[in-house]
């Protein structure tokens, strides 16, 4: 490649490379971005893809499958090109990305959600749900989950055992021996082979992720249908041409406005909502906070006249087609406000993502997320390698080894969709949402020992690869054996165990370099 000349080979000869300091972190930045977005894309057609379809083998293989891709692909690139020399170099940002992407799950989800799910605890040890009063207590404070997330945290720590059919030999001083990777690659592909089994023979996972989507289309098409049949007396909430009615609105407000203070309060929103069967009185409290997050867009507990027009345009543009038929007082589309009662959901369950396709039909729905699947799978595909060898050049031209690049850069790239979601779902401070943040958590985990490990095994084998990862193998194994110890053992979690499980983050980092460069644990 030639990089010591300051020379680097375009990506399909028309994609941009740098050898310069500057140059490769804004080729890392781009590239970055353009994951992510690939990754988002994966992400919003899997979530489409749970409204409509039953737990199979869709959600039981496909979907876990495309989770993994970001990743997936990234690890393959990293190895696969180039002469055995060259990918020896770069299968470091393989190792990165895999063990980044593991231990930011662990550490920055796992003790992000603690922290942001905690509420107070009763006398049993238990969350009491949606309610913090004591947050200065970090003994008496946390969060519970289900007994199913335990069973997700024994997976994941049984399948990190896959590491050693690759680390025993490298012990024994064969870690030139490929055999051992070929057989670590099989192994890998039968574990996710029966993982993925498992999904579908016992989807509870898939239930319950379909169940969070559900209700969030069944809740946005009810609060759609609810606004359109309060604005109606008004002069409705738009025009024959399907604008916004600014004056509609400000009336709108006004109406809601009991006091005249000039803003709407948790107050003024209650009988609101009870009074259009959005809710009973017992729950109102779920939906003033599902309402108030759609609006109050600086989180000063009210809203204010101004927040209310821009967000009203923006939500009802997003929401385009659903509940206008509703005016004249009869509800559109069935009655989503049963579904809403019926789904016994609970606002924030399913985060405060601004989406547009809740008034498709079923077979628009798959169609779309189709194409939203096709789209993210290419352009990760498309941008992996440019990225792996622009992580590469900045490891060149900055001094600092490429597993450390690729360990920080990489998991915010591929992962960050999956972290802002289980982030979002453990704010809604409920048991069952944090079930499924902690679940996730741990699924994805297992995927990274399975697939991700299998493909870069994979890539060892082929391309005659020395195995020299010890350190990285430690750390990965370390936390999430640690980390797996901790789902395995109980269902509740204190608040102080958040900050020590975030401080392994840089800890993990800190111990590679000093088992690589102080210890010398490879040589």
């Amino acid at each position: 490649m030639g990089e010591a000349e300051g020379v680097c080979e375009e990506a399909y000869g028309f994609l941009p490379c740098s050898v310069s300091l500057g140059g490769t972190i804004s080729l890392m930045i781009a590239y970055g971005f353009l994951l992510l977005q690939g990754a988002n894309m994966l992400s919003e057609g899997s979530e489409m893809l749970l409204e409509i379809l039953n737990p199979g083998i869709i959600g039981g293989l496909v979907l876990p499958v495309l989770g993994a891709l970001p990743d997936s692909l990234i690890i393959l690139f990293s190895g696969l090109g180039g002469s055995r020399e060259e990918a020896q170099e770069q299968v470091a940002v393989g190792m990165g990305a895999l063990a980044g992407s593991t231990i930011m799950l662990l550490t920055i989800a796992w003790g992000g959600s603690l922290l942001l799910g905690r509420t107070d605890l009763n006398s049993r040890g238990k969350m009491i749900d949606k309610r913090l009063t004591r947050k200065g207590d970090w003994f008496n404070t946390g969060i519970s989950v289900d007994g199913a997330t335990k069973t997700n945290a024994i997976i994941m720590v049984v399948t990190a055992a896959l590491y050693a059919t690759i680390q025993v030999p490298t012990f024994m001083g064969h870690g030139d021996d490929t055999k051992a990777a070929l057989t670590g690659a099989v192994l890998c592909a039968l574990t996710l082979i029966a993982y993925c089994i498992y999904q579908v023979v016992s989807p509870e996972l898939q239930k319950r992720k379909m169940e969070a989507a559900r209700v969030k289309r069944a809740r946005r098409q009810a609060a759609a249908i609810a606004l359109h049949q309060l604005a109606a007396p008004l002069g409705g909430l738009v025009d024959d041409t399907g604008a916004l009615q600014v004056s509609t609105v400000d009336k709108l407000f006004a109406q809601l406005d009991t006091d005249g203070d000039g803003t709407i309060n948790l107050l003024e929103l209650k009988p609101l909502i009870v009074g259009l069967s959005l809710s009973t009185p017992a729950s109102a409290e779920n939906e003033v906070d599902y309402w108030m997050k759609e609006f109050d867009r600086d989180r000063s507990g009210v809203i204010s006249r101004e927040e209310f027009r821009t967000e009203m345009g923006k939500w009802l543009e997003a929401h385009k087609g659903v509940g206008r038929h509703s005016e004249d007082g009869s509800s559109a589309g069935g009655a989503p406000e049963d579904s809403l009662m019926e789904g016994g959901g609970s606002a924030g369950e399913e985060g405060e993502e601004e989406e547009s396709h809740h008034d498709l039909t079923p077979g628009q729905i798959a169609r779309r997320a189709t194409l939203l699947l096709a789209a993210g799978a290419f352009v990760c595909a498309v941008f992996s390698d440019p990225m792996v060898e622009a992580v590469s050049n900045f490891s060149t031209a900055s001094g600092i080894p490429a597993f450390f690049v690729a360990f920080v850069v990489t998991p915010f790239a591929s992962n960050s969709s999956e972290l802002v979601s289980s982030l979002k779902f453990a704010a809604a401070k409920k048991t069952k949402n944090l079930s499924l943040t902690f679940s996730q958590v741990y699924g994805a985990v297992t995927m990274n020992n399975t697939m991700c490990l299998g493909l870069f095994l994979l890539v060892v084998w082929l391309q005659g690869l020395t195995w020299t990862y010890t350190s990285e193998v430690a750390i990965t194994v370390g936390s999430t054996l640690l980390i797996g110890a901790l789902g395995m053992s109980s269902t509740t979690f204190r608040s102080w165990t958040a900050p020590v499980v975030l401080l392994l983050y840089p800890v993990s980092i800190y111990l590679v370099y000093v088992f690589d460069y102080v210890l010398h644990w490879d040589g």
